[in-house]
């Protein structure tokens, strides 16, 4: 149940990013609400005001210039080899792809 509510409440914060993205709030709604976990937010919040991280307009801009389309789905998650941004970007041709991006670098790990 608790793992239920988890997801439901990413889900929400997903849905309010992009909202904000929408309305040109990007960065700092992303950084304040789409994160699971309040552990997670404060540390994700924290590396970023560190400049351990990329904030999501930063991450947002480098995507979107490298696979020619606009972000429409971003989670910020801290795995095994770090923080890393996963996104679904919507190319100019209609397609949707998945990207996974580290966050530190903005380096695009993986497509598909």
């Amino acid at each position: 149940m608790i793992r239920t509510l988890r997801n439901l409440l990413f889900s929400l914060c997903v849905a309010l990013a992009a909202a904000f993205a929408l309305l040109g709030e990007g960065a700092w709604a992303f950084e304040r609400y789409a994160v699971a976990g309040r552990d997670d937010h404060d540390e994700a919040l924290q590396a970023i005001k560190r400049g351990e991280i990329m904030s999501y307009s930063q991450i947002k801009r480098v995507v979107e210039d490298r696979l020619g389309g606009r972000v429409v789905d971003i989670k910020l998650r801290r795995t095994n080899r770090g923080w890393q941004y996963f996104l679904r970007v919507s190319r100019k041709n209609g397609r949707i792809v998945a990207a996974v991006v580290d966050a530190k670098s903005a380096r695009i790990l993986s497509t598909r």
